[in-house]
This record gives structure tokens, C-alpha cells and sequence, in this order.
């Protein structure tokens, strides 16, 4: 190799390296400025949330606004998972059994809503994405009110403010891309 294309090869090099290092998103800033954008977002739930994803240390943004979706797809499955078990769950009431059965319906549409948005994400469509995500919040509040309205203790409230708060992480982080 010549000196003159060993240099060439360096610089490049050199100059790949320097913008993908500062490409890399901070997540408790990135949280931080999404919290800023939206007051109903944990910023301790952002951080832990992110910062556990094994992907989080490398992304960029637009990674961290991919890696909430993914999050959101996740939690909505386990859900669907949990709610699977409640029903063949011994000593599940007779009046808790269709409201399940209507939320797994409800977290089976939400998974697919997250991931919906994750492809638009993806493909740089950020308005679609956040319309996508932001689909899961009333379907996360339709099963909370069908608990609600049959006066039945509702087991799912945990993963419904998940579910929720991935929703607004998402939308708020995508908000954030230059």
C-alpha cells in the first residue's frame, strides 16, 4: 500500500470513528430532555428501562426511541403471556375471566401497535411512528376501565402504566431526533 492511500485509509478511519462516537446518545440525558418534553414520563423508569437494554450504550437517538418501541412490544407480549396464565390460574373469578380474556385481546392489538410504529421509526417516518405508539394508550386504558366498570380489582395495572409509559418515552424520545 502506497503512504499516500495508508494515510487516506487512516483519516478515514479516524474521521468514521469521531462521528460515531458522537452519535451516541446519553440516556439519562436523552431521558432527561424527554421528561422535559413530557411531564407524565419516570424519568427513574427511562433510565432503568434503557439503560438495561444491551443495545443502549451504543444508540443514537433515534436507536433509543427503536430500543422504547421494542420495550413496548416486549411488555405487551409479556402481558399477553401473563394474562394467559391468570385465566387458567385456579381461583381466577368468573367476573375476571372475560375481562382478561378482552385485555388480551386489547395487549395482543398493542404489540402490534408498537411494532408498527417501530418500522415507521426505522424508516425515518417519525410522524407515523409516534401515531403508532401512541395508539397504545387508550388500549392500555380500555382494559383498566373494563376492570373499572365491572367494580373487579384489575391485576394488569402495573403493565398498563408500562405500557403507557413506553408509549410516552417513545413519542417524546422520537421528538428529540435532528
Amino acid at each position: 500500500m502506497r503512504p499516500s492511500s495508508l494515510a487516506l485509509v487512516v483519516i478515514v478511519a479516524t474521521a468514521i470513528l469521531t462521528l460515531s462516537g458522537a452519535a451516541h446518545a446519553d440516556v439519562q440525558g436523552t431521558c432527561k430532555a424527554a421528561a422535559g418534553i413530557d411531564s407524565r414520563i419516570s424519568y427513574k423508569f427511562c433510565v432503568s428501562k434503557l439503560s438495561n437494554h444491551h443495545l443502549s450504550p451504543d444508540a443514537d437517538t433515534r436507536g433509543l426511541a427503536l430500543i422504547a418501541a421494542s420495550l413496548g412490544i416486549s411488555n405487551a407480549e409479556d402481558t399477553v403471556f401473563d394474562i394467559k396464565g391468570l385465566v387458567a390460574k385456579p381461583g381466577t373469578g368468573a367476573k375476571a375471566k372475560p375481562l382478561l380474556a378482552r385485555c388480551q385481546e386489547l395487549y395482543n392489538e398493542m404489540s402490534f401497535v408498537f411494532a408498527e410504529g417501530y418500522d415507521c421509526i426505522n424508516a425515518q417516518s417519525y410522524a407515523a411512528g409516534k401515531e403508532k405508539v401512541g395508539e397504545a394508550i387508550p388500549l392500555a386504558r380500555q382494559c383498566d376501565d373494563a376492570f373499572a366498570k365491572a367494580a373487579v380489582p384489575s391485576p394488569l395495572v402495573q403493565r398498563s402504566w408500562c405500557s403507557v409509559q413506553m408509549s410516552i418515552i417513545c413519542t417524546a424520545i422520537t421528538n428529540l431526533i435532528k
